[in-house]
């Protein structure tokens, strides 16, 4: 039997125990019960100054691993004194800690749950995909903000975090901002890793902006505009382009081998593709040809790594792709342990009508930040819960989760909406959003919450797909968020998470107001707002304070004009 040492944290309101197991000679894990036990006291902490009503004994609040529990799993139950927190291993504790801590009261002290329940996640990777870059908050915000929020999501069930090395706007590796690329995507990793997650990486046949022109690849068809492209794709039928392409992932494998890798997910359209005759069609010839040597050689670096194959895009057009990657898999399909399915829209047709190809376990990448509104996250909190809900029902019976792509933390209603559902399928949307709104706000005002973002996700609707807005919603919302305002504690009143909601009712109240019902001549991304915006005293404030909790630097715009107007409040007084 292995010896274990006890370990005891006192707090007002519980002694919280558990036990290490003595491994000499090991390194302590980056995820612990002792670091599940500072998590719960500091969110606990953050949320009220008082304890318990005095008078009895302290509770004892104990953590433990049980792994019969199942992977991933938690219960809590009764123990001697309090209660209990087991989990199969440390992830399983921390998501107990998580629905802790959603389930207990705050108003007038820390009042633990009295819970008694078990619970299982059925999809087996819970990711989430941060776009560090172009300047947005996972771009600019500081590392221990990049944590604070990491841990916050792992509260809620995520297990892995999904990022890129930032490629298409760098140089080379003299580049000045390299370097910073490089610190930016390990402090990612480092944050996940204390987290107790598991990190992805998303790469395709991208080169630094100085490689060879005659190494471009070429242009692929896009009638419909869907597959985007900077420009700095690489030909991987080419054998020199291949071997830069490979030598600069040998580079960045090299960087990463102290924090390592679990996945690596390949990606084929923005950032990626070739339309050159050896290439093409792209998704099921060149793409295969070119992920099948990557991964091969992010094995030779993480052994244990598991290859995400991902489609999205595929046959928007060109068609034949997903037949074609069929055809592949089937005859040598071992190399691929994943496939991701995803479009800008409605799920995929195709996995759903024809089986997933190389029947591997199926993954989504929701968008769920950019859609029907510019500048995203500029007007702040963008919750469409019944628009994921649709698309959510169109698959959840095939999907093992995925990886969301956010761009920020605007959207950190539809973060949560997503890590419920792929810990339970059959969660609606609306649960998960009354119990966030109870959480992060106040039991006292889901109801309200609930019918604020119903108001901003039918306006954001009409106002993205008709070019017009119901001008009486756009009131309630703001009149509500108001009343809702002036009834909750102080501490949330403040939060970030209340401020971007409430602002956006602020900030859709002025822009519909000004420019009238609709419906509104096209612009592209409704960057229109900014104009619309310009004269609003009110909205301008409110955009400057959206500019502070987004970390948005006053320089972005010179270094980055094109993408810096697409995730950052349109102020004013930075021109045209």
């Amino acid at each position: 039997m292995r010896d274990e040492v006890r370990f005891t944290m006192q707090t007002p309101w519980a002694d919280i125990t558990w036990q290490r197991p003595v491994m000499p000679g090991r390194q302590r894990p980056e995820l612990d019960l002792g670091r599940i036990a500072s998590i719960l006291v500091a969110r606990v902490g953050e949320r009220c100054d008082k304890s318990i009503p005095a008078g009895g004994p302290v509770p004892q609040l104990e953590l433990s691993i049980r792994p019969a529990l199942g992977k991933e799993a938690y219960s809590i139950e009764d123990a001697p004194g309090g209660m209990r927190i087991a989990g199969s291993d440390w992830r399983g504790v921390l998501y107990g800690a998580g629905r802790l801590l959603r389930e207990s009261s705050y108003e007038t002290g820390f009042v633990p749950a009295r819970l008694r329940v078990r619970s299982a996640p059925r999809a087996s990777l819970r990711g989430m995909y941060y776009a560090a870059h172009f300047f947005n908050w996972y771009h600019m915000a500081p590392q221990h903000d990049i944590l604070r929020y990491t841990e916050d999501l792992a509260l809620w069930g995520i297990n892995a975090i999904g990022t890129i090395f930032p490629i298409i706007d760098l140089k080379g590796w003299d580049d000045p901002r390299t370097g910073a690329g490089i610190r930016q995507l390990q402090g990612i990793f480092s944050a996940a890793r204390e987290t107790g997650l598991q990190v992805c990486l998303l790469d395709g046949n991208v080169g630094f902006e100085d490689s060879p022109r005659q190494l471009r690849a070429a242009p692929v068809p896009d009638p419909l505009g869907r597959h985007g492209n900077l420009g700095n794709t690489l030909c991987p039928s080419n054998p020199e382009a291949l071997e830069l392409l490979l030598s600069i992932r040998r580079g960045l494998f090299e960087l990463l081998s102290d924090v390592g890798l679990d996945f690596v997910c390949l990606w084929p359209y923005d950032e990626g593709g070739c339309g050159c005759p050896k290439c093409a069609p792209w998704g099921a010839n060149g793409y295969l040809t070119f992920s099948r040597e990557l991964a091969g050689l992010a094995r030779q670096y993480f052994p244990n790594l598991k290859v995400i194959l991902s489609t999205w895009t595929f046959d928007t057009p060109p068609q034949g792709e997903w037949e074609g990657l069929s055809r592949a898999l089937v005859a040598d399909g071992d190399w691929v342990d994943y496939i991701m399915a995803a479009a800008h829209d409605d799920f995929p047709r195709y996995p759903l009508e024809h089986g997933v190809p190389g029947s591997k376990p199926l993954l989504d990448f929701p968008e769920i930040s950019m859609w029907g509104l510019g500048p995203w996250g500029g007007m702040g909190a963008t919750p469409l819960p019944r628009r994921f809900q649709r698309v959510w029902n169109q698959a959840r019976h095939v999907l093992d989760g995925g990886f969301p792509y956010s761009e920020g933390i605007y959207e950190d209603i539809n973060k949560v909406i997503y890590s419920q559902f792929f810990w339970d399928p059959d969660q609606p949307a609306e649960q998960t959003l009354r119990r966030y709104a109870a959480y992060e706000f106040s039991p006292r005002v889901v109801d309200d919450v609930l019918r604020i973002v119903e108001l901003i996700e039918s306006n954001h609707t009409e106002a993205a797909l008709h070019s017009q807005a119901n001008l009486v919603a756009a009131e309630e919302a703001y009149e509500l968020a108001t009343q809702v305002d002036a009834r909750l504690p102080d501490r949330v009143r403040k939060s970030w998470r209340w401020r971007i909601l409430f602002l956006r009712t602020l900030l859709d109240h002025e822009r519909y107001r000004l420019a009238g019902p609709g419906p509104w001549p096209p612009a592209r991304w409704n960057l229109r707002w900014k104009d619309v915006l310009r004269g609003s005293t009110m909205a301008q404030t409110a955009m400057r304070e959206l500019a502070e909790i987004y970390h948005c630097p006053k320089d972005a715009k010179r270094a980055d004009r094109y993408h810096y107007e697409f995730v950052h409040p349109p102020l004013a007084q930075e021109g045209n």
